[in-house]
């Protein structure tokens, strides 16, 4: 089991929709945080490996798309449902292309809000097992030397250690050594092991 918590942000200036979702949304394992003013939001956000934002269009100071705009132009990616009691096609449009997770017109239907944010949150954690994999993956990475990395490219995608001599202009004893390095540097114990890792 992960011993972090899910975190639902929640940012409406209706008071009562705020309190609506809250209840709605109780009985997740997660922590709730609601928010009248996105500005408030924005200097309290901290990013999580399982988070979502639920998120108003329209609102004072900020509307949604700037809060995902503002959000996008710090690195930060967590799923953003936005919900409308506008039929806006414009702005739903523009949200999803600049990668919303999802957009709902108010009044929201409670079951389909649920199932969102759940999948919103398995989305998340899922991002940031990617994220963790591909850091892993360049910290690796560092460690070679340009001449591995060709040879670590060419072994995945499916090259023999003659063919790869032969397409570097090495000997075939040259990319066995060169083999044994990589296995050594990265703490791996077979060709398979280093395929899987860079895949």
């Amino acid at each position: 089991m992960s011993s972090f918590r899910s975190r639902i942000y929640i940012i409406d200036d209706d008071e009562i929709i705020l309190w609506m979702f809250k209840e709605l949304l109780r009985d997740l394992d997660a922590d709730l945080c609601v928010f009248s003013s996105a500005i408030e939001f924005l200097d309290a956000y901290s990013p999580l490996p399982s988070e979502c934002l639920i998120c108003d269009l329209r609102m004072p100071e900020i509307g949604g798309l700037q809060v995902q705009q503002r959000l996008l132009q710090a690195g930060r990616h967590l799923p953003i449902i936005f919900v409308s009691a506008h039929s806006d096609v414009r702005s739903a449009v523009e949200a999803m292309k600049q990668g919303a997770f999802d957009f709902l017109e108010k009044p929201v239907n409670s079951n389909l809000l649920i199932e969102k944010v759940q999948s919103a949150l398995m989305h998340s954690r899922s991002m940031h097992a990617q994220h963790l994999a591909d850091s892993t993956r360049q910290a690796r990475l560092s460690l070679l030397t340009p001449r591995e990395v060709q040879i670590v490219e060419l072994l995945v995608a499916g090259k023999s250690s003659s063919q790869i001599a032969e397409e570097l202009d090495l000997s075939a004893r040259t990319v066995e050594n060169h083999r044994a390095r990589l296995k050594e540097k990265l703490h791996i114990s077979s060709t398979v092991e280093l395929i899987k890792l860079f895949l």
